[in-house]
């Protein structure tokens, strides 16, 4: 009977885990080998009134109540691009490209809160079998410092126009990104917390 159970939860769990990996038609999750194109946005606009490109991300969880158990939630937290709520005005050609390019640093500090949202389950993993609160107060906290950090990259850089604070924002978040390394999702490693 008990390894019926486990079979169970086995089974469960691996149907979960491929729902979790599947994208639906648009989106794109973030890999360091894989920047973002013209082509991922998938709102086409001609509008002097907005910006020439804006990105929609979204960093979510797929976390059930046997989780506390894993190893690592890389896998269960992503960070993913919406191209279908994300625009782009290619009437604009004269500075299309570093648009996109700076619409692509935002997707990089995604991921550094992707892998800070990873990390902060991890070390509250012990708390998920009492309930799920934990991780929607993690993913709210996450959330806020994105957005909070997304808008002082905007401020600080004017949009990407100032080179030389765009060149200290990238290289800031390579620094944080190598530094989170571990909580990166393609790794499936064990990670150990100092909890």
């Amino acid at each position: 009977m008990i390894k019926k159970i486990i079979g169970l939860i086995f089974i469960i769990s691996s149907i979960h885990l491929n729902f979790a990996q599947n994208l639906q038609e648009g989106q794109k999750r973030w890999k360091a080998d894989q920047k973002l194109t013209v082509e991922d946005f998938r709102i086409k606009i001609s509008d002097e009134h907005n910006d020439a490109v804006y990105s929609q991300f979204m960093i979510s969880h797929m976390i059930s109540g046997f989780d506390f158990m894993k190893r690592n939630f890389n896998q269960k937290i992503e960070n993913i691009f919406l191209g279908n709520a994300s625009w782009i005005d290619t009437t604009k050609v004269d500075n299309i490209q570093k648009q996109i390019d700076f619409q692509q640093v935002q997707f990089d500090l995604a991921e550094i809160h992707a892998r800070k949202f990873r990390k902060r389950a991890l070390e509250n993993k012990g708390q998920i079998a009492k309930g799920f609160d934990i991780i929607n107060q993690i993913s709210n906290e996450i959330m806020a410092e994105f957005s909070e950090s997304r808008l002082e990259l905007v401020n600080e850089t004017e949009s990407g126009q100032n080179i030389e604070k765009l060149t200290e924002w990238k290289e800031k978040i390579l620094i944080e990104l190598k530094e989170l390394d571990e909580f990166s999702y393609e790794n499936k490693k064990r990670i150990k917390t100092n909890k």
